[in-house]
């Protein structure tokens, strides 16, 4: 059998066909790992099966509340937990691993055309901690800053959640409004409902916070007690609110480095 030699097969491969060379991205490993470590998995079943046992701790004090908006008597309203949707039920790895083979950028365009396919994955321990919660009598209340129309039954974002087959009423999925500020929505979730917990992946989920690292840090430790007992954080190492804080610049991000 004729042996051909690599650079003769090189020549006969249609450029077309050819792979094309990795590219250097700031987001490469963080999506590779969350798509493909057992570690990502194991600190976001480990996180929902500790707010699962919070669950009933909180269930059983009539005193127990995780917002700071909570300032009315909420001793009789009916009990729920206020989640984020993006990265902490919606998985949206495969647009970021998109990004990063295209070699772009993320773009609000780019974005909106995601969500239309509604074909986001869930986070690993979402679904059976929701599942667990609405039979407990506790009502999930979403709150996103995605822009959608709970109202319309083909939404995309209300089509993803029917397709991972998760607890929701429409009136329950707060998307954004005029800010992405979530201070207003989780101050109507506590005017109808006791918050037994928070769960989201970035700090603004939980309280406004402001863009300054050190800022940031000041206040993690303020709030350090409700963290893994009210508050509970997913990782999400791609984006979010501590990258506003550093800087977008692979300058900036450099400059952060502490050796």
């Amino acid at each position: 059998m004729v042996r051909l030699s690599f650079l003769t097969l090189v020549l006969l491969t249609p450029l077309g066909s050819q792979p094309t060379a990795p590219r250097p991205d700031p987001n490469l490993n963080a999506i590779v790992w969350t798509q493909t470590s057992a570690e990502y998995g194991a600190l976001t079943a480990q996180t929902y099966r500790a707010a699962g046992a919070a669950l009933t701790a909180a269930l059983a004090d009539p005193h127990w509340t995780a917002a700071y908006e909570q300032t009315n008597d909420f001793r009789t309203l009916p009990p729920a937990v206020i989640l984020d949707l993006d990265e902490t039920v919606f998985d949206n790895s495969p647009s970021q691993a998109k990004l990063i083979l295209d070699g772009k950028s993320f773009s609000e365009a780019g974005w909106a055309a995601w969500v239309k396919e509604a074909r986001a994955g869930a986070v690993p321990g979402a679904v059976a901690f929701l599942h667990a919660a609405r039979l407990k009598g506790v009502t999930p209340v979403y709150i996103s800053n995605r822009l959608c129309n709970p109202a319309d039954a083909n939404d995309p974002t209300i089509l993803n959640l029917k397709k991972l087959r998760v607890p929701f009423s429409t009136d329950q999925v707060l998307c954004k409004t005029d800010s992405s500020d979530k201070t207003d929505r989780r101050k109507w979730a506590a005017s109808h409902y006791r918050i037994l917990l928070l769960i989201g992946d970035d700090f603004n989920d939980f309280t406004a916070t402001p863009n300054v690292v050190g800022d940031r840090a000041k206040l993690r430790e303020f709030y350090d007690a409700m963290w893994g007992t009210k508050w509970f954080m997913l990782p999400n190492p791609a984006y979010g609110s501590w990258e506003r804080a550093v800087g977008f610049d692979l300058a900036d991000k450099w400059k952060a480095l502490r050796p």
